[in-house]
């Protein structure tokens, strides 16, 4: 079964690690030059605030994807509030299930008072 839902990212981020790491090899790293160097604190300060959010896509409990979205007010649309994917990254085996994490994101950014979000894709 296929399940997508917002999770803590301190509880979730050794599971999601592999992932984290298989999306960095593949694009990040050659496009950034930079290395891997998550700042927990920051992650979830931010979380704290209700600015960050982590939703993870599992299939039987096992992660096969994961979004994280940060969410903010704009300031030249007054009121209004955007989305902005920090990463998005499914498997390569579950690609097939992509969809159900994008639906589940849009809907949740929707839910959360976002009327935009702002993705760019990291293909070279």
């Amino acid at each position: 079964m296929i399940t997508v839902r917002r999770e803590k990212w301190i509880d979730c981020i050794d599971q999601i690690m592999p992932l984290c790491q298989m999306v960095h090899e593949l694009v990040e790293k050659d496009i950034y030059g930079l290395p891997l160097d998550f700042d927990a604190t920051l992650y979830q300060q931010s979380e704290d605030f209700d600015e960050f959010h982590c939703l993870v896509m599992r299939e039987n409990g096992r992660p096969i994807g994961f979004h994280w979205m940060v969410m903010y007010q704009l300031a030249r649309f007054k009121g209004k509030k955007q989305a902005g994917t920090d990463a998005i990254f499914v498997h390569p085996e579950h690609r097939h299930h992509s969809m159900k994490l994008i639906e589940f994101s849009e809907k949740y950014a929707k839910d959360h008072g976002c009327t935009t979000w702002a993705i760019a894709t990291l293909d070279p």
